[in-house]
């Protein structure tokens, strides 16, 4: 239940669910003839969709994130014990594609892949294991179509494990934890995205991993140079706020939680 209600609720704390929510509502104060509610309700949702699809918004969002764990080059980073790293890198097979398909985080196989390539660390664990809900039950852990992956990006199986069930990122160091600890293994490159670092090796810390952030996929940049397209609408901004929000909520939840 909690899975699911960590799906639903913070759609409404989003800029898309709250400009939804106060538009119906200014429809309903419409309906009740309370014009002045209504007209502070839409310009209230009209003002949220325009200040977080603004890049230079988005970009201050995503770099309170993403600054707290820079990319080290592979070269710098320190050699570990194994290499973990964290789902949401790949399109599941459907109807359209029959293929493994690669979204805009899949930087975290590579990077993965370069490590191990690199001698970082003797073996690379996916993790990552399937939601009923958002999908076919009948698909593959998603752990095991990353590792199909690195497989093509020149990692040999040997090199490879994979954790099959986690959910979300508490269970990803969890079920980490309970593949590696019986292997004496504590110390770990923990690969995942840049926006999502800090809630990650705060999880992987707390369950009891020595964590050594081995920082890809980075969204956030210079920003635009011209000061008038820094704050002009942009669906790329408002996705990329959004997607920062989700991770600070998320934070909050899990600390509120005790898992970071």
């Amino acid at each position: 239940m909690f899975l699911y209600l960590s799906k639903i609720i913070p759609l409404f704390f989003y800029p898309i669910g709250l400009s939804t929510f106060l538009t119906l509502l200014g429809l309903f104060w419409i309906w009740r003839k309370r014009l002045r509610w209504a007209v502070s309700s839409i310009s209230l949702s009209v003002f949220i969709l325009l200040f977080f699809s603004a890049p230079v918004v988005s970009m201050w969002l995503l770099d309170s994130l993403e600054d707290q764990y820079p990319e080290i080059p592979i070269e710098k980073l320190p050699k570990a014990q194994a290499i973990v790293v964290l789902g949401g890198s790949i399109a599941f097979p459907n109807s359209h594609h029959r293929d493994i398909e690669l979204t805009d985080s899949s930087d975290r196989i590579l990077h993965a892949s370069r490590l191990y390539k690199a001698k970082k660390a003797p073996l690379i664990l996916m993790s990552g294991g399937n939601i009923d809900f958002l999908g076919p039950s009948d698909l593959p852990p998603e752990s095991q179509l990353m590792a199909q992956l690195a497989v093509e990006f020149g990692v040999p199986k040997e090199g490879l494990l994979t954790e099959t069930t986690s959910r979300n990122t508490y269970e990803n160091a969890r079920n980490s934890l309970a593949v590696l600890q019986p292997k004496g293994i504590k110390q770990i490159l923990l690969v995942t995205s840049a926006f999502h670092m800090p809630r990650s090796v705060a999880i992987f810390r707390k369950i009891g991993f020595t964590v050594i952030p081995a920082t890809t996929d980075f969204r956030s940049g210079d920003g635009a140079e011209d000061p008038l397209l820094a704050i002009l609408p942009s669906a790329q901004a408002l996705n990329d706020s959004t997607l920062a929000l989700k991770e600070w909520v998320g934070l909050f939840a899990y600390r509120l939680r005790g898992w970071a």
